[in-house]
């Protein structure tokens, strides 16, 4: 049978540090973490490659990887500002171009960022950085939209807005290119199955592992966010997104920015559009 609960208010909810999203595990920092400076950089062997949005350091990689890496980022942000309607707006132009640093392979990522072995990528909202290494399965086509998404999301509404989880992780997830599918198809089985989460339990969910199966949270929440996105609209997202930025409870502007009599009519409507959908 479907989950129900209700959701925690947000003097219950405990800031989450880490998400994990896709393996190898990504570290999701709302905050600044040190950044390598300039005269650092001009020392060592770092090398710098720019485009419009991005400024690549990295060492020791080979040059076709990083050019593909610059492909591939400048690809994304431009698939995600469209799919999210926030195309009228150049977050990351030149002074403010965000920052990919590098690493040639897991150990020196691991050494130079200080994390654990599961770690893959550490990511800064506030610093508009990703720190990575060469090597990743899955890297190009879930990772790297994932977090770059992250980002771009926050610098729209806010890095301090408070959301439930599965907002910020159904968007980032939403923009992945060989996870969505399975993400959706899997979304559709529990909903058949009537195994799914109810969205307000959904709601109430700050750290996957300890709440309910880390795969079913991420299906429900990607399929959530893509039923708004193709279903509503980008136009509606773009309303919602300005909603929580000018500070309106999410579940409040949720409902207007969408057109939701109640809570309940939106989750009717997400489980009929993924039953017919997937």
């Amino acid at each position: 049978m479907a989950i129900s609960g209700e959701p925690q208010t947000e003097n219950q909810r405990k800031p989450v540090t880490f998400i994990n999203s896709i393996f190898p595990l990504v570290i999701f920092i709302f905050g600044f973490f040190p950044v390598i400076s300039q005269a650092d950089i001009t020392k060592s062997s770092w090398q710098t490659n720019k485009s419009q949005h991005f400024i690549i350091y990295h060492q020791g990689v080979q040059p076709a990887l990083v050019d593909d890496l610059i492909s591939k980022a400048e690809f994304y942000y431009n698939s995600i500002v469209d799919d999210l309607g926030y195309r009228r707006f150049d977050f990351w132009s030149w002074d403010n171009r965000a920052k990919i640093y590098l690493y040639r392979d897991a150990g020196e990522f691991q050494r130079e960022t200080q994390n654990s072995s599961w770690a893959g990528a550490v990511v800064s909202v506030n610093s508009r950085v990703i720190k990575t290494y060469v090597g990743q399965s899955g890297f190009f086509d879930s990772i790297l939209p994932h977090e770059m998404t992250h980002i771009i999301f926050r610098e729209f509404i806010g890095k301090n807005i408070q959301l439930p989880l599965w907002i910020d992780e159904g968007v980032a997830s939403s923009q992945e290119q060989s996870n969505l599918n399975l993400r959706l198809q899997k979304a559709k089985e529990l909903i058949k199955q009537n195994k799914y989460v109810e969205l307000n339990a959904l709601s109430g969910v700050v750290k996957p592992d300890d709440n309910m199966e880390p795969g079913v949270f991420y299906s429900e929440a990607a399929s959530v966010i893509v039923f708004l996105l193709r279903e509503k609209g980008k136009e509606d997202f773009l309303r919602f997104s300005r909603m929580l930025r000018d500070g309106t409870d999410w579940k409040k502007a949720l409902l207007k920015s969408f057109n939701f009599i109640n809570f309940q009519d939106f989750e009717a409507e997400w489980k009929n559009f993924v039953l017919q959908q997937y």
